[in-house]
């Protein structure tokens, strides 16, 4: 900032040094010859030139997307648009006659052989455009889906496709592969070096020079420096996060630790007076003093704000926890402006940010009429709202409030995050749609008025209920699933709202010749194989496009319940061609490595036409690398991490790389 800046935090007056009397504050606490409140903020400009460096590390990448113009619309507003022109779905007539359902006790298919895509492109393939599918172990063939498939579909050579920048764990693998390693759940050693490095800026602008014993106003510098960091890691819409591609749920956990920092920075500022005007006898004194008024009520403040926002409060009391910081907020911005003004061009960024987030939030509400359906074997609910059909980009999650008294008195003041299943602009007009799995008192709330609606709608009931959906928000950033030549997606349980949405839009811009994947593997883990029943529909409807990529899903059944029972019913009603049944755990690096050799056995050349280039030393492009996306348990995330970590260093540079892209909010 400009020279005045510091000026005026060199001649105001510090931050607690006025007293009633000359003689009120002991010696220790006169103002010294340093300006304390100019170091603490000349810190800050050094923090806020190391988060420089992260932006332009994250430039390349954001560049890249919005070179792509698509990028510019989707993923900010929620909105309604008319599908002139609907994606000509192209269904396989092969999908009427699925084979037998193909269950496996132990191993996973290992799918296809790999196959030349010039040859198959000039019709030369050896093995012919039929060929037995290996996974169902029945005479039935298979018709391949690709370019040598029934479906004769070949990649038009003016598509659109999107460029594709390596992201730095396919550049620096090793790196990334340590920075990865996770310390306890939820934190990794990148994000653990982060937050060490913070806390020794912090602690240096805390005592370089002061005693915090005898100097407390250092430390109440500190604490005033971290309410702007922590209000604005705490908006939905942020600068830090839209530069870096980051989310807010991802950056929350700096949020948080910074929130500790400024209670403990808060705490040594005030314990430091309060000691001393306790040993002279004027703690009465000074609390008749406005300014120490508002500090004291600034202080309680802050205190609050962190009793109730430890785990207990946020999980189970949530509507306690956001009330309370509310209220606490507004008390300790009011009681910092009255305690010091030179703190007040903090207090003005923190508002401002603050501010920003609710005109933002505002703009990205909706508010529409959504229909609830039960899904029982799934424990969950599903959402449409078929008024808003785009707007989004596969990944992200909206809020949502239901409007209705069904879900109690004070039902409507909740609003939860579920991730988008369903893909932007989809031409069977089933607009957006959420899978919410019962979790608590609000999901069940939710799952229970879905029932009473759907025994309403016999009698002749409204089926829909006002919602205010905001959003969207969180995704995979600056990345881009389609500028990639291979993409595998693990979900567990209700993860797969997730993976739903990704492989669902990646299948429609496959269509549309906007995506450069050749393979797309999903596998989905659950408890019960009876809970695949009420996603066939759509995994034979996703199976079904005549894709340019091969798409394969895999089902994984971890306990037997009612194993007996489904199997019996998938029997007589066989599973689609390439969806396939198996008890117990997937092989993931069987499945990551099935993935990889298969995206880097062709390359793209500049025309639209591939050739085989297995050691990434041919003509075109070469290989676009492989996006790993999970979202489940965080167990299943760190087993997926683990994974990719171990994968072969040569298969993986041959790739081109392999990212990993982790949500959080499933379901």
């Amino acid at each position: 900032m400009s020279a005045s800046v510091n000026n005026f935090f060199s001649t105001s007056a510090p931050i607690a040094t006025a007293s009633p009397s000359a003689s009120a504050t002991p010696a220790p606490f006169a103002a010294l010859n340093f300006d304390h409140g100019g170091f603490v903020y000349n810190a800050d400009l050094v923090i806020l030139a190391v988060l420089a460096v992260f932006v332009l590390f994250a430039l390349p990448q954001a560049f890249t997307r919005y070179t792509h113009g698509p990028e510019w619309f989707q993923g900010l507003f929620l909105r309604s648009v008319e599908i002139k022109a609907p994606v000509n779905l192209n269904k396989q007539a092969s999908i009427s006659t699925p084979s037998r359902a193909y269950f496996s006790p132990t191993t996973p298919t290992t799918g296809r052989e790999f196959y030349s895509e010039k040859e198959s492109d000039e019709g030369h393939s050896p093995r012919g455009n039929l060929q037995r599918n290996k996974s169902s172990g029945s005479a039935h063939v298979n018709l391949l889906r690709n370019t040598s498939t029934s479906s004769g579909r070949v990649r038009r050579t003016h598509v659109n496709l999107p460029s594709h920048i390596p992201g730095w764990s396919s550049i620096v693998p090793w790196a990334s592969q340590y920075l990865q390693i996770s310390i306890r759940p939820g934190v990794s050693v990148g994000k653990a070096l982060i937050v060490l490095a913070y806390t020794i800026a912090i602690v240096y602008a805390g005592l370089y020079r002061s005693n915090p014993f005898t100097q407390s106003i250092r430390t109440g510098w500190v604490a005033i420096s971290q309410i702007p960091v922590v209000i604005v890691l705490a908006t939905k819409n942020n600068v830090p996060g839209m530069l870096l591609g980051i989310s807010y749920e991802r950056l929350n956990f700096f949020h948080r630790y910074a929130g500790r920092l400024a209670v403990l920075a808060t705490n040594l500022h005030a314990l430091g007076y309060i000691y001393a005007w306790s040993i002279a006898g004027t703690w009465t004194q000074h609390l008749q003093v406005p300014h120490y008024r508002a500090g004291l009520a600034a202080l309680i403040a802050v205190d609050i704000l962190y009793f109730f926002s430890t785990s207990l409060w946020r999980n189970k009391f949530y509507n306690i926890f956001i009330g309370t910081h509310i209220t606490a907020v507004i008390v300790l911005l009011g009681g910092i402006c009255l305690h010091s003004t030179p703190s007040i061009p903090y207090v003005l960024i923190s508002v401002g940010a603050y501010g920003l987030d609710r005109v933002l939030r505002f703009v990205k509400t909706r508010y529409a009429y959504a229909y609830l359906t039960p899904i029982s074997e799934l424990g969950m609910t599903k959402i449409e709202v078929p008024v808003l059909n785009a707007g989004w980009r596969a990944g992200q999650h909206v809020r949502i409030r239901v409007l209705s008294t069904g879900m109690g008195w004070f039902g409507w003041a909740e609003a939860h995050p579920f991730s988008i299943a369903s893909v932007c602009k989809n031409p069977n007009d089933e607009g957006l749609v959420l899978m919410c799995k019962k979790a608590g008192g609000w999901t069940n709330k939710l799952f229970n008025l879905a029932k009473r609606i759907e025994y309403g709608e016999a009698g002749g009931q409204v089926p829909a209920v006002k919602v205010l959906i905001e959003g969207p928000y969180g995704g995979p950033g600056h990345t881009l699933f389609a500028s990639f030549s291979g993409a595998m997606f693990v979900a567990g349980g209700s993860g797969i709202t997730f993976a739903l949405g990704a492989v669902q839009e990646l299948v429609h811009k496959d269509l549309r010749g906007e995506s450069r994947l050749k393979i797309i593997d999903l596998v989905w883990i659950i408890q019960d194989p009876s809970m695949l029943t009420p996603l066939i529909p759509t995994f034979t409807d996703i199976l079904s496009q005549r894709t340019y990529a091969t798409v394969r899903i895999s089902v994984h059944y971890t306990q037997a319940g009612n194993a007996q029972a489904a199997m019996k019913a998938f029997s007589q009603n066989p599973l689609p061609n390439d969806l396939t049944l198996h008890a117990g755990r997937p092989k993931l690096a069987q499945t990551l490595a099935n993935v990889v050799d298969q995206a880097r056995s062709l390359a793209m050349f500049k025309k639209g036409y591939r050739k085989s280039d297995v050691n990434g030393s041919g003509s075109g492009t070469g290989p676009c690398g492989v996006i790993v996306g999970v979202c489940g348990p965080g167990g299943l995330t760190e087993d997926v991490r683990k994974v990719v970590g171990e994968l072969d260093p040569n298969r993986r540079k041959q790739v081109g790389g392999v990212e990993i892209h982790s949500e959080s909010f499933g379901g």
